[in-house]
């Protein structure tokens, strides 16, 4: 028993370290134990392995005793992505490790059972060199900027169940989530909602109408603002449950429900912002409409011009726009799910299993509220809300998903008493709608193929898993796309190769 929770203790801290993956549905993982992921990811109507403690805990108390399961699992995605300043672009081949342990104990002496356990629930991850319109050398070449993404969470927590009769039972858990997070990427605005800050206090003007205006109205005619913005190893922590029942209706046949409550996972961490790119775009664009106002001037007169208007806003250039904000937090909500599982045995060999889930990513991924606060730079201040001192910011990143249903399918076949061969499909349908999917998170895959095969040494158990995501390409609208104009009319792609391992040990 020590040793067994010495070995969670360990994978415990693997997960905490570990570089984070794409999901195979949103950015869920359809199943996180090697054997029900052959199956199809089916296991809310299957109770044989210790995954029906963070699936459907009432299935706790139908396992045969105690057993300690491990397991380790390796996903490489493939993603690409386009748009008019990309051709055809894939991000760097990444590698993302998934552990996965728990401890069971049906106590067959006793109507309750119990298990402790912890697996990655799901995230994203990409990094690709992509062009962007607005950054450019002096030479006027553009220059590719990192678009990162690494988030990902992990569940850890205990589970029972009760046997209200022989063939029925009911099950529920508590888990500790917790996740990391960080972006890199070009990060849009619309000047007019978020630049608050009083560039004319004779008319009331904000740097956001000044950004906005026409240039013949003294403008500079932006639709939208665009910062380099990165948040840096945000962590946070966010409480969770589940619920659920097993019904064995006969020998053949057993019915599943399982409840997964929604939670928010409260990160924080730091944050920069450097809005050098749009501020040097800008001040060429006045330095031009000097000039034409005033053709006798020079380049450098008209410069100076220029500089002076800014100083009289309050800008002093020789701050620059790049800013550190030392308290960023970011609600990142985790969706409700509700799954019914179908498990049916007609002979001692075959094993068939049916899960449909429903997942609320509506509620959940409505949008990322995002908070930066204790910002460094007076500039960045000034114009976001007229405080030098107060360098604080509010936004809601849009994200817009769909409610998704899946339908994951399986079946398991014994060769021999100890061998299982297992083979199974999944679809989930892509919950990210065409006018917010983007290069660092493009979680649009739906069907999977899965395959698999089981032995057992005795006490010991082995099962290996290939999952294969098909890959899923993705047209973002032509126009209007929530996250700025860059994305009109691009391209995502993403495919998945899943391999998996589960040890388990009975006691």
């Amino acid at each position: 028993m020590r040793r067994s929770i010495t070995l969670m203790v360990t994978l415990v801290l693997l997960a905490s370290s570990m570089e984070l993956f794409a999901g195979t549905n949103g950015y869920l993982l359809n199943c996180f134990c090697a054997r029900s992921f052959a199956r199809g990811g089916t296991v809310v109507a299957i109770p044989d392995n210790g995954a029906v403690l963070l699936a459907n805990p009432a299935g706790l108390a139908f396992l045969p005793g105690r057993s300690v399961g491990l397991g380790f699992g390796v996903l490489m995605p493939k993603v690409k992505f386009q748009n008019a300043a990309n051709q055809v672009t894939g991000a760097d081949q990444k590698y993302y490790p998934m552990p996965f342990s728990g401890y069971v104990d049906s106590m067959p002496e006793s109507r309750w059972a119990w298990g402790f356990g912890f697996n990655v629930v799901g995230g994203m991850g990409t990094d690709y060199m992509l062009n962007h319109d607005l950054f450019r050398d002096q030479a006027g070449e553009l220059v590719p900027q990192e678009y990162y993404s690494n988030f990902g969470y992990m569940r850890v927590g205990p589970g029972v169940a009760y046997q209200l009769k022989d063939n029925f039972s009911v099950g529920a858990g508590v888990q500790l989530y917790y996740g990391m997070l960080d972006f890199r990427m070009p990060f849009t605005i619309d000047p007019v909602t978020n630049l608050n800050g009083v560039a004319n206090p004779a008319t009331g003007a904000t740097f956001g109408q000044l950004f906005a205006a026409p240039p013949e109205q003294g403008g500079f005619g932006y639709q939208e603002v665009t910062a380099y913005a990165a948040m840096n190893d945000l962590t946070g922590l966010g409480f969770g449950g589940n619920i659920g029942a097993l019904w064995k209706v006969n020998d053949k046949l057993s019915l599943g429900l399982a409840y997964t409550t929604p939670s928010t996972i409260y990160f924080s961490g730091d944050a920069t912002m450097d809005m050098g790119a749009q501020l040097n775009h800008a001040f060429g664009q006045a330095v031009q409409g000097v000039m034409m106002q005033d053709p006798t001037l020079t380049a450098e007169q008209a410069q100076a011009a220029v500089m002076q208007m800014f100083g009289g806003m309050g800008i002093d250039m020789s701050q620059g726009v790049a800013t550190t904000f030392s308290d960023t937090e970011a609600d990142f909500d985790v969706p409700q799910k509700l799954a019914l599982g179908i498990g049916l045995k007609p002979t001692s060999k075959w094993t068939f299993g049916l899960d449909v889930e429903w997942i609320d990513w509506s509620a959940a991924f409505d949008n990322l509220p995002l908070k930066f606060n204790d910002g460094d730079n007076a500039n960045i201040n000034l114009m976001l809300n007229n405080d030098v001192a107060d360098g604080s910011f509010a936004y809601e990143f849009p994200l817009e998903w769909k409610d998704s249903f899946n339908f994951k399918m399986g079946a398991d076949y014994k060769v021999t008493p100890k061998t299982s061969l297992r083979a199974g499909f999944i679809h989930g349908k892509n919950p990210v709608p065409a006018n917010s999917v983007f290069a660092i998170f493009p979680a649009v895959v739906e069907n999977h193929m899965t395959l698999g095969v089981g032995h057992m040494f005795g006490r010991f158990m082995f099962d290996f898993a290939y999952i294969h995501a098909f890959n899923k390409k993705q047209n973002a609208v032509a126009t209007g796309h929530l996250l700025g104009a860059e994305y009109n009319g691009s391209v995502n792609q993403l495919s998945e190769n899943l391999i998996m391992t589960t040890f388990g040990i009975g006691l």
